[in-house]
């Protein structure tokens, strides 16, 4: 089964203007509902908005690459970007839930160049249970089951692969018992989005113990859980903000975007 859909960029801008920038790593949920970089690009007007998009980065031939490679990368395309040259030099980097790591990883190579603020949105640190859940988790959503996770210790690349072809073999069992001669469309495009998550989501586990950006990087967390304190930190290092009231604490919703831009506005 080939995948379908192409590489998408890993940093784009939604939305210009001359205030700070905003740039949020975030990512399209398995679901029709809007995702943070959309929201926050609608509401926080006269600031340019940046969608840093790993999950895209990783859906076509690249099936794998490290947190500080995509904080390399997108630092290098905020700045290529000419919409940077503007008379406001603070950005601030976001990372919804489990692209919390990135984004401080994002904000630290800004760091001398302009002010910086990490805002991390409830946020979360995969680990290796993550990773293995989330691969069964979608062995169910697929119709198969019983298929053992690669090793996640060996070589990152032939981790996703051997995930990917697992997955690949149990939906070609599935389009087989349907009586179909190949998997429709939809699969592969199903494929995809669950190989990109497990992508990510092992970048993360591998990127373990969270690396701390340095004091010159403010960073503020909205969060409900209590006693939140940054990994490897201290727990004066963030300034804890709760998150207006969700149904679950990864809800997107518009009162959310508007908490993270009154953030940037220092309301």
């Amino acid at each position: 089964m080939q995948a379908v859909i192409g590489t998408k960029p890993l940093c784009s801008r939604l939305s210009s203007g001359g205030g700070a920038a905003v740039l949020v790593a975030d990512f399209q949920p398995l679901t029709p509902t809007p995702r943070l970089s959309r929201l926050v690009g609608d509401v926080a007007a006269g600031h340019p908005v940046y969608q840093v998009d790993p999950r895209g980065a990783l859906s076509g031939d690249r099936l794998y690459a490290t947190l500080p490679e995509l904080a390399d990368e997108t630092a290098a395309a905020f700045r290529s970007d000419e919409s940077t040259a503007t008379g406001d030099r603070r950005v601030f980097v976001v990372g919804h839930c489990s692209a919390a790591g990135l984004a401080l990883q994002i904000a630290e190579r800004l760091v001398g160049e302009r002010e910086v603020t990490a805002i991390l949105v409830q946020p979360t640190w995969p680990g290796t249970d993550h990773v293995t859940e989330r691969f069964a988790e979608f062995q169910g959503k697929l119709g198969v089951g019983g298929l053992a996770s690669p090793d996640l210790d060996g070589d990152p690349l032939a981790c996703v692969a051997g995930m990917e072809q697992l997955m690949n073999e149990g939906l070609a069992g599935v389009a087989t018992r349907l009586g179909l001669t190949k998997p429709p469309l939809a699969f592969s495009e199903l494929l995809v989005s669950y190989r990109t998550w497990l992508a990510f989501l092992l970048a993360c586990r591998n990127d373990r113990p969270v690396k701390v950006p340095s004091d010159a990087v403010a960073i503020s967390v909205l969060t409900d859980e209590p006693g939140f304190v940054l990994p490897g930190s201290v727990p004066e290092r963030c300034r804890i903000t709760p998150p207006p009231p969700a149904e679950r604490p990864d809800a997107v919703t518009p009162e959310l975007a508007e908490r993270v831009r009154d953030l940037v506005d220092g309301r």
